[in-house]
């Protein structure tokens, strides 16, 4: 038996490889540095030196009282100390910029944690399927969103012909709360693990057309209801703000918070309810698809095979051919869409005739690269260049910046949620599958008490890094300090300038040390 032996390195070779790494290196820095344009005769520059010794003057005597609190150690007699206007609303935009952190942290971290799961690969690469399961769960994915959406925009559309009288429409909710009380206390159970009769199947699918239908109605009433009573208590608390130093105190807030949060519910309980029905419709489909082809062989497994990738393809072409044509508008829209969904459907339905019904396919991996793709392309896009596509979207302010911000984090806060996962111990797992459990059990009992304190150290320090990106992001008119910071350096008033540095410095320190000492009393 001969064995290859590793070919040694000469004494000359390795000083020759030495020396062009160290050739590369010097002419990989004399690149940078000439591309750079490093230019160190400007620091010598007299006029240069004198500017940036007024700059920082003027930045180490922030104007933030009126007059300034050293005059008093030069002259005798002062006026009264009061905060200077640039002073009054520093302080109103950084209160500003820590509240749109935090609702950008808060909404975001609720959006990363869920589809953290799909990019974890320890979780995602275990998942298979046959082929008819998927495909059958993207035939019925538009049938469950379609459904989910219809039934939501007219249980909205019934809710406002309600919510005229308020009175009225809480009698109403009422009743529609007695009735899905009674729809869950009465009648056949949900669940059950005895074998259902054919009526007894149809009644309680009907059971639970109308629990979902009164529950519609009953979110949809409670938005409007929210929503009246917001601008009821807003008129109510805006007569009884007082104004003292230059700050309002107005405690209509709270009344824009019910108008707000009812008004948001009835805008994304549409959308809500149909990405629900679609993943409902896809579970289903996938069940019983699995089961179909689990208990067919031969050529009727072949054939339900051929038949479900075909209208899986189909669907899967023709949402990606609308979207196009709905981003570039093609001048025949069918050449993009229709046309190719029926010719892709054919030729894999015609391939799947070659392919074991029964054979498991990665679904998981295939889930698990499209959203580690879809976290990477948004982290590469800066919250600024986001902030302004929102700018024009909802137009100048810091909604268009907390918009912005909670984009930024579900991607960011989503690889790190996911490789948290990725990177837990795997004895709870294995131990809990070893008692039967199923998938979301082994989730619930092994997987999330070991992410809860790295994701709250996460969470914290994302709201520490989304306080500094608001101060950016107001440089493109996106809300918070940074507006007013960026309006001051370029009319060349430092003093005003640094009052805002000054206070971002403040805030970010103490938000540092409060995030790390929860997080030193979490982990």
């Amino acid at each position: 038996m001969t064995t290859l032996k590793r070919e040694e390195k000469t004494p000359a070779r390795q000083a020759l490889q030495t020396f062009l790494a160290f050739v590369l290196l010097f002419l990989l820095y004399a690149i940078a540095v000439q591309v750079t344009e490093i230019d160190l005769e400007k620091l010598r520059s007299e006029n240069r030196q004198t500017q940036l010794i007024g700059v920082l003057r003027f930045l180490a005597d922030p104007d933030i009282t009126n007059p300034d609190i050293i005059d008093p150690l030069f002259e005798a007699e002062t006026e009264p100390f009061s905060l200077t206007e640039t002073t009054v609303n520093t302080i109103n935009l950084i209160v500003e910029t820590i509240f749109m952190a935090l609702l950008a942290t808060t909404i975001g971290t609720l959006l990363a944690i869920p589809v953290s799961f799909l990019a974890a690969r320890n979780l995602m690469l275990e998942v298979t399927s046959p082929l008819a399961s998927f495909m059958l769960a993207l035939a019925l994915l538009p049938v469950g969103g379609g459904l989910g959406l219809l039934f939501a925009r007219l249980m909205v559309n019934l809710a406002a012909n309600f919510s005229q009288q308020a009175w009225l429409a809480l009698i109403i909710l009422l009743v529609a709360l007695g009735i899905g009380w009674l729809l869950l206390r009465f009648g056949p159970a949900m669940m059950s693990d005895q074998k259902r009769s054919t009526g007894e199947t149809a009644v309680t699918i009907g059971k639970l057309v109308l629990l979902i239908l009164t529950a519609l109605f009953s979110l949809a009433l409670l938005a409007r209801l929210g929503q009246t009573f917001g601008v009821w208590l807003t008129d109510l608390l805006n007569p009884a703000a007082a104004d003292t130093s230059g700050f309002k105190l107005n405690f209509s807030f709270v009344g824009n918070f019910f108008k707000i949060s009812g008004d948001f519910v009835s805008l994304a309980l549409p959308t809500l309810t149909a990405v629900l029905g679609a993943m409902i419709a896809m579970l289903l489909g996938s069940r019983y698809g699995q089961e179909a082809v689990l208990r067919l062989t031969g050529t009727p497994a072949r054939l339900l095979t051929a038949v479900c990738t075909f209208a899986g393809t189909a669907v899967l072409v023709y949402g990606i051919g609308t979207i196009l044509n709905w981003l570039y508008q093609f001048d025949n829209p069918a050449n993009w869409t229709t046309i190719p969904a029926l010719v892709a459907g054919v030729a894999l339905a015609v391939g799947s005739l070659f392919v074991a019904p029964k054979w498991p396919f990665r679904i998981g991996f295939v889930i698990y690269t499209i959203a580690r793709a879809i976290f990477n392309t948004l982290r590469s896009i800066e919250p600024l260049i986001m902030a302004i596509i929102f700018v024009v979207w909802v137009g100048l302010g810091p909604f268009a910046g907390v918009m912005a911000l909670t984009l930024h984090t579900i991607a960011a806060l989503g690889k790190l949620f996911s490789e948290q996962i990725e990177g837990i111990d795997e004895g709870p797992i294995e131990a809990i599958t070893a008692t039967g459990a199923n998938r979301l059990q082994t989730i619930v009992f092994a997987v999330i008490p070991q992410i809860i304190p790295p994701y709250i150290a996460y969470t914290l320090y994302r709201w520490d890094i989304n306080v500094r990106m608001s101060t950016i992001i107001g440089f493109v008119g996106g809300g918070g300090i940074g507006f007013l910071l960026s309006q001051s350096v370029r009319l060349l008033r430092y003093r005003e300038a640094s009052v805002m540095m000054l206070a971002i410095a403040i805030v970010v320190s103490l938000l540092d040390y409060i995030s790390s000492s929860v997080r030193r009393r979490v982990i």
